[in-house]
């Protein structure tokens, strides 16, 4: 069948038959009308057990995370109690050190005392009947269990979501069934944390062999500068707030909380001095009855307007005057929303679930407006300290711009925002343009530690990488205004710095690019590398073609140095190599990235030699960092290769899952969870691979056929956001297709 959508003509048939600091080795759409009766009827979700990642067991590690991509909060064991909780863009810049994400004072710090011992001070083993849950589909922390101290015995169950419908609302609730009587005491505070062991990795040279994540991605610290707890009627209130070192922000968060007015011999207590604003109230517990007491918590930023403890000492109080349930209904209600769009597998529960997982927790560390990209954990942890890198441009950003493009757009709006400190940067280094740095704070500066210095100087693909990102912003959403306004000036700031950092060779008329840190970061001060003069010349090529598009003038010098910057190419073999003059022991290493994302032209020989010399190496890329071992199968789908990309499926994701709630270790052995790039890289593997579809300048098409791994029967794209409209995309043994989107309640 050949039909016509957007100006295309295509033929419908079946699918055809791919480190721990300062070291991180990285390695289109049939649109087809189609009759209603064709259209997918999706499982519902609310009976759907792959939205749920859950355990029965207390000692479970890593901890989940939850989020709504301004506050991120890891769940501990007991379901509360002190743990980290990262704001996003906020940072501290102490003295001697690098930036970092800081850590805002705990606002689930909740303990309860049995009449006996306090539940902080007892071990997971003290759990039985445990249960806990992550409720993906409603972005809600559930845990329950019996808490067993002796002959005492306690049934505990727990939630705690933060509101994807308020930026910056969250919420705890715990219920408590005692099963004697008992006198039992519920303590809340807003609790700091300790200045850090700090390293000076402002200055430092080399880092200990045996220092790793807990040794160097502490979280940043911020000083309390008020602190006040009252009583209210049927609760009270805490509200602290601080700021990070060596910044002028303000944060402040106020607690509601809430109790039964029928509690008998009730005594409060309230403290506000120090690191702590806390309230305990104390009561006689029945046997049998459950108490239940609530925790509305509202974040303010001075960023957000002035007097923030005064603005979430109000949101607080009508948070309370809302109540749980109705805060708790509208949070579970925009997440729903957002799981319109969803990736459907149809064969493969396990995997089903992980696809979810990595989509799930993108959203929980990213957010529509903010104007901030993604660290390579997200809001999950201080990893690489929370700065920003080409992750978030060439792995997170794909994953979203089809699926949630304003969220998506937030990540191009970062670099777009920070231009300034990229120019700055360029003028440091003796260049024009703009150098974007190869670590970002909030702010844009560079910020990578010392002891990596050389790639802060010389691993300048990320300036490409920029560009590509904001190049297919548009190319996806069409928005000519935002691309003057706000993408074109980065793709013209970055192709500057090309033709400023690019040398011209006289007696060969070509342009080189010397002295880089290759993407295969071990590679030091290569020449002609081939992945940053394949991403150069790209970037060029967008600012020739985004020039076009908004009717003003090129500089002719992008098409020059485009058109005559050397490639590392290997006559012989028909293929690039890693960089020119690169040994044989290189290969493989980055050029499978040179044909995706890059779409660098070449034969299919050529594509095929790349991935064969990556796939050699396989197992010891499998325990490298989980970033091009994701995108080999989009290379195997475009070749067509059916057995390749079966073998390629399990290589790309599953040494690297941690634990029951599916987090992402970098490397399968490092334990730096979660990390995000890989979780982007993997679901471009089924956006872009195994339906075979590109963004072009007709916006999404068909760049070749469609693939499935072997064992699954159907894959469903719910939801893709394209120009505008909305689409499906079915990829089965009929074929791919694309039909409109028609939202369904069950979803």
């Amino acid at each position: 069948m050949i039909v016509e959508f957007n100006g295309w003509r295509v033929k419908c048939g079946p699918p055809s038959r791919a480190s721990a600091a300062g070291v991180r080795i990285v390695l289109a759409i049939v649109l087809v009308a189609v009759p209603l009766f064709a259209q997918s009827t999706p499982p519902d979700p609310a009976r759907d057990s792959t939205f749920l990642l859950s355990t029965n067991d207390p000692a479970r590690h890593p901890s989940p995370f939850i989020g709504n991509g301004h506050v991120g909060l890891v769940i501990p064991a007991p379901g509360v109690g002190a743990s980290i909780s990262l704001i996003a863009g906020l940072y501290e810049n102490a003295t001697g050190d690098v930036p970092r994400i800081a850590a805002a004072p705990a606002w689930n710090a909740i303990d309860v005392f049995d009449g006996e011992r306090w539940l902080s001070a007892v071990s997971p083993s003290a759990f039985g009947v445990y249960r806990q849950v992550i409720d993906m589909r409603n972005g809600i922390a559930r845990t329950s269990y019996e808490w067993r101290n002796g002959s005492r015995r306690t049934a505990v169950h727990t939630e705690t979501f933060i509101s994807r419908a308020d930026p910056y609302q969250a919420a705890i609730r715990i219920a408590l069934t005692p099963h004697a009587a008992t006198r039992m005491r519920v303590r809340f505070a807003l609790a700091n944390w300790s200045p850090p062991q700090r390293l000076p990795l402002a200055t430092l040279e080399k880092v200990k062999r045996e220092w790793g994540p807990r040794e160097l991605w502490y979280a940043g610290h911020m000083a309390v500068r008020t602190r006040s707890a009252a009583l209210t009627t049927g609760g009270g209130t805490l509200v602290m707030s601080a700021m990070p070192d060596g910044r002028t922000q303000t944060l402040a968060e106020a607690a509601a909380i809430g109790w039964a007015r029928d509690l008998s011999g009730v005594a409060t207590h309230t403290t506000a001095s120090g690191d702590t604003a806390m309230l305990e109230i104390a009561f006689d517990a029945a046997p049998g009855r459950t108490y239940t007491f609530s925790d509305l918590l509202s974040v303010v930023s001075s960023l957000e307007g002035a007097q923030p403890a005064s603005q979430a000492t109000r949101r607080a109080a009508a948070a309370r005057r809302l109540g749980y349930d109705a805060i708790a209904a509208r949070s579970a209600a925009s997440w729903r929303k957002r799981w319109e769009t969803d990736i459907e597998i149809d064969g493969d529960p396990a995997l089903q679930r992980v696809v979810r997982s990595m989509l799930f927790y993108l959203l929980c560390s990213a957010d529509s407006g903010t104007a901030l990209a993604i660290p390579p954990m997200g809001l999950s942890s201080a990893g690489y300290y929370g700065h920003v890198f080409w992750d978030s441009d060439s792995w997170m950003f794909p994953a979203l711009v089809l699926t949630h493009p304003d969220v998506a757009r937030s990540l191009v709006d970062f670099r777009a925002r920070t231009i300034g400190a990229a120019r700055a940067n360029a003028r440091a280094n003796g260049f024009r343009g703009a150098q974007y740095p190869w670590e970002a704070d909030d702010r844009g500066n560079e910020t990578t530690p010392h002891f990596a210095a050389q790639n802060a100087h010389s691993e300048i693909h990320v300036n490409g990488d920029v560009a590509v990102a904001q190049w297919q912003y548009y190319l996806a959403s069409g928005d000519s205004a935002w691309l003057a306004r706000k993408g074109f000036p980065v793709i013209r700031a970055t192709a500057d710095f090309w033709v400023s950092r690019a040398t011209h060779d006289s007696s060969r008329d070509l342009y080189h690019i010397d002295d880089v840190v290759s993407v295969a970061e071990g590679l030091v001060g290569v020449n002609d590398d081939a992945y940053t003069n394949s991403v150069a010349k790209r970037n060029l090529e967008i600012a020739s073609a985004a020039s076009a598009r908004l009717g003003v003038r090129a500089d002719p010098r992008w098409a020059t140095v485009a058109a005559k910057l050397h490639m590392p190419f290997d006559s012989s073999t028909q293929s690039f190599r890693t960089y020119e003059g690169a040994p044989d022991s290189t290969l493989g290493w980055i050029t499978p990235l040179l044909s995706y994302p890059l779409g660098v032209p070449m034969s299919d020989r050529a594509k095929r030699t790349h991935l064969m010399q990556a796939t050699k190496n396989i197992k010891d890329e499998e325990q490298g960092a989980m970033m091009g071992v994701t995108l080999l199968s989009v290379d195997a789908a475009e070749l067509g290769d059916h057995a390749l990309v079966d073998s390629l499926l399990p290589y790309s994701y599953r040494a690297h899952l941690q634990g029951p709630f599916l987090m992402l270790s970098e490397t399968p052995t490092n334990h730096a969870v979660n990390f995000l790039t890989g979780a982007g890289g993997f679901l471009q593997q089924v956006i872009f691979g195994y339906t075979g579809l590109r963004l072009r300048s007709g916006g999404l098409e068909p760049q070749f056929s469609a693939i499935l791994p072997s064992h699954i029967r159907r894959l469903v794209l719910h939801d893709l956001h394209v120009r505008g409209k909305r689409y499906d995309v079915i990829v089965d043994a009929a074929g791919r297709r694309v039909i409109p989107h028609a939202p369904s309640t069950a979803r």
